[in-house]
């Protein structure tokens, strides 16, 4: 979060450039706001915009995911085609929350409210979403098993995997910026 401005201001990034690289890498969905802002009003519409279709494209990727999952990896040779209840068990329900809170405030909740009452309503739910969040965690650390999730951990494989993967969705992400938005290979957008 403070480390990316940083480093767009020194490579001389757009400010959309910037925001576009900030809201595909900075992986907390709070945090990316923050880190555009901190290049310019620009970068942070970007950055938001970016991360708003990241978490769109979440839902249906783990939808597909479930969906491949079930119906071919896990399915034996010869055995019964699985019944799309399985496929809701295993989609995480956090998307439909996610799908259905922005929709409502989308179609439903600003135009017939406006922004400033919608606002409101954000900044009265703050409280309940942190509490919200923290037992989400509480409940993931209650079904963790750091005993046997420390097999795992040997020879630091999990955490090697995390860094290369990071710095390849660094690179990557930036790559697909320069080609977007760069003029160099396709007409700027206007902002």
């Amino acid at each position: 979060m403070v480390a990316m401005p940083a480093l767009c201001k020194l490579m001389g990034l757009s400010e959309s450039m910037a925001g576009a690289w900030i809201g595909g890498t900075v992986d907390s969905t709070g945090a990316v706001p923050a880190a555009g802002e901190m290049v310019g009003p620009l970068a942070m519409e970007a950055a938001v915009t970016i991360k708003m279709i990241q978490n769109v494209l979440i839902g249906i990727i783990a939808f597909a995911v479930a969906t491949i999952w079930v119906t071919k990896i896990e399915r034996k040779p010869g055995a019964q085609k699985p019944s799309p209840w399985e496929i809701w068990f295993r989609m995480p329900k956090f998307i439909i929350g996610f799908l259905i809170a922005s929709i409502v405030f989308s179609f439903i909740l600003i135009p017939t409210m406006g922004n400033d009452a919608v606002n409101g309503i954000i900044k009265v739910s703050k409280v309940f979403r942190t509490e919200f969040f923290a037992l989400a965690f509480v409940s993931i650390g209650l079904h963790s098993n750091f005993r046997e999730l420390g097999k795992y951990f040997k020879k630091g494989k999990p955490l090697n995997l995390y860094w290369m993967g990071q710095i390849f969705n660094i690179l990557l992400t930036l790559l697909f910026v320069w080609l977007m938005l760069s003029g160099t290979v396709f007409s700027l957008p206007k902002f």
